[in-house]
């Protein structure tokens, strides 16, 4: 099972996955999918930053998770506040 997901993440459909929540994230609106799609890129980004020897792209990678969090609290402090 671990080993698949490894296969899928190093692969190009594993970006094509987290693009294709995304895209259905802005379909299907209120429905938590965005939620899914960030937790998702970042699962992705962490092992991006594990398996590259490069520090500029764990720096930057990391900004990204950073940002990816950030995106998880401001939907989920607007989807608590308008229900």
């Amino acid at each position: 099972m671990i080993a698949k997901m490894k296969a899928v993440l190093t692969s190009e459909k594993g970006m094509k996955i987290i693009n294709l929540l995304f895209f259905l994230s802005m379909l299907i609106r209120n429905r938590g999918i965005i939620f899914i799609a960030y937790a998702v890129w970042i699962v992705y980004l962490l092992y991006c930053i594990k398996s590259t020897s490069s520090k500029t792209v764990k720096m930057v990678d990391g900004i990204f998770i950073a940002f990816a969090a950030a995106m998880i609290l401001v939907n989920l402090y607007f989807k608590l506040k308008y229900i």
